[in-house]
């Protein structure tokens, strides 16, 4: 079974890089299901590319930027141009625990799995590189919700959906980007978030 994950795994990440190398821009390839939270690029939202916003009762956290504090997590930082980002991306989820199901050259859009918290389930893992901003966007999203603690006790912990920011930080090391306000946020003072699931109030009224 791990071998033959391993060899599909290895053909999408083949095929997805050749892709980009040899300008195949309308190359989609998908094993088992699509991306369930992905906004497509089409001719009204070119630009536009996003990963859709995480659902209230759900154990999801996400980079979008209108997600309350125990749902949002930094996108990363790319340090090379949007192709060569892509690349190396895909090559390097390939030595990792992370299986890519679909991957979207067009879109620079990749979605992975990996295990879940509750026994034998699993977590969708979505990453798209925008067109502009010199970012990753990232989202992770269980496909079995189970109650959060009303607490964390672990240093600069964001209490909510804990596991799935865990899983996104472990991607983070394994691609090894930044966050994109890791600058932003050296020296900040951390205080610990309970029972927390509504909106910071007044800090959406621009958009």
């Amino acid at each position: 079974l791990t071998i033959a994950r391993n060899v599909r795994t290895l053909a999408l990440a083949s095929t997805a890089i050749c892709g980009l190398l040899f300008g195949h821009s309308d190359l989609s390839v998908a094993v088992g299901g699509p991306g369930y939270f992905y906004e497509p690029s089409s001719e009204q939202n070119v630009g536009t590319l996003r990963l859709k916003a995480c659902s209230s009762t759900s154990n999801c956290v996400s980079s979008n930027y209108a997600e309350p504090p125990n749902r949002y997590i930094s996108p990363l930082k790319i340090v090379n141009d949007r192709d060569t980002a892509f690349q190396r991306t895909v090559r390097d989820v390939q030595t990792s625990d992370f299986v890519i199901t679909e991957v979207i050259s067009k879109d620079y859009y990749i979605h992975l799995t990996t295990a879940g918290t509750a026994p034998g389930s699993i977590d969708d893992v979505e990453l798209v590189i925008p067109e502009e901003g010199g970012i990753v966007n990232m989202r992770c999203e269980a496909r079995v919700t189970l109650p959060p603690p009303p607490f964390c006790v672990k240093k600069n912990c964001i209490n909510g959906n804990m596991d799935q920011r865990s899983r996104l930080k472990n991607l983070m090391n394994i691609l090894g980007l930044p966050s994109a306000d890791e600058t932003q946020m050296q020296g900040a003072k951390w205080t610990p978030i309970f029972f927390n699931s509504d909106r910071v109030p007044g800090f959406y009224d621009n958009y």
